[in-house]
């Protein structure tokens, strides 16, 4: 009964798109950090159009994936300098950008004939994710006792809530991905279908924040 797993997976974009819409209408009022996410909305709904393409001419399109990689850990490596400037971390993440982003292009080896992929970027990004969102967490409630800013109204909160649920079980999920489908092409698509589920929460998570009150520019860090 695969079913439901297609079905999840077919309709996985759907709150990307919506995202994109959001952010494109609302984009001018927007400060940096929610511009860097219309941007990587746009990008990986760019990449997911080629995708489909490529599954509806019968081809692998995982080689698409370090792409998509590392577009995403750039755009929100981006939104967390700002979001944890002046922490030493914020002042050194444009290097950590650099370096995921180049070791990405040295071992890009795409595979057009394979159904399998390398996990390791996915799981390095993972880590590092949780990393700067564990960080932000641990600043927010620091700042708890002196800010009546309501946390719900901060845009950074939703998007880090959805990067918790979404590279927690991605960091699992990755690095068991191919062994998986050497055992078990059902398993591996119910697998897949949890993955497609999480993207669609992330992409809601990333709907609210673009949907909350412009706030007034934000002159911390450019």
């Amino acid at each position: 009964m695969n079913a439901i797993p297609l079905l999840i997976v077919n309709f996985s974009s759907a709150p990307l798109v919506v995202a994109c819409v959001v952010g494109l209408v609302r984009y001018r009022r927007y400060e940096a950090v929610r511009r860097y996410l219309v941007w990587l909305s746009w990008l990986a709904l760019l990449v997911t159009v080629v995708a489909i393409w490529f599954q509806r001419q019968h081809r692998p399109n995982l080689f698409l994936a370090p792409i998509d990689t590392a577009i995403e850990f750039t755009l929100l490596g981006l939104m967390y300098r700002r979001a944890l400037w002046p922490h030493p971390v914020a002042r050194y993440l444009p290097v950590g950008i650099g370096l995921f982003v180049l070791g990405t292009a040295l071992s890009y080896r795409p595979r057009l004939g394979t159904a399998e992929f390398s996990p390791i970027q996915h799981f390095i990004e993972s880590v590092a994710m949780l990393v700067l969102v564990g960080l932000y967490y641990r600043r927010v409630l620091k700042a708890l006792p002196v800010s009546l800013a309501p946390l719900e109204r901060e845009p950074m909160f939703w998007i880090s809530a959805g990067a918790l649920l979404y590279f927690s079980a991605n960091s699992l999920i990755f690095l068991t991905s191919n062994m998986v489908l050497f055992h078990s092409k059902e398993l591996s698509l119910n697998i897949w279908a949890i993955h497609a589920l999480l993207y669609s929460f992330l992409n809601g998570f990333f709907i609210v924040a673009l949907c909350l009150p412009t706030k007034p520019p934000d002159v911390t860090q450019s």
